[in-house]
């Protein structure tokens, strides 16, 4: 009967002491805080991540409008020296 009485009063102290260590819940607050915490990190990565593309893509965007402007100026130049000819 002793140790019946004492399994009982052991597995209860037991279970009071693991549900009190039990986690915890977050206020609604809290939870949009931490949503807010993670949306803006995960955002301020993106950010960082593009511009960094962007930034090593400039370059090569720049040279090919370049390259196309020039390529249509001595187009253009050969059209008119052409033409300038035939006269």
């Amino acid at each position: 009967m002793k140790k019946s009485v004492l399994g009982i009063l052991a597995g209860a102290a037991m279970m009071f002491s693991l549900a009190s260590c039990g986690e915890k819940l977050l206020t609604e607050e809290q939870v949009q805080a931490e949503i807010t915490k993670g949306f803006d990190a995960g955002k301020a990565a993106v950010e960082q991540e593009m511009s960094a593309k962007c930034d090593a893509d400039f370059e090569t965007r720049v040279s090919a409008v370049v390259d196309q402007a020039r390529a249509d100026f001595e187009a253009e130049k050969a059209a008119e020296m052409a033409a300038g000819k035939k006269k």
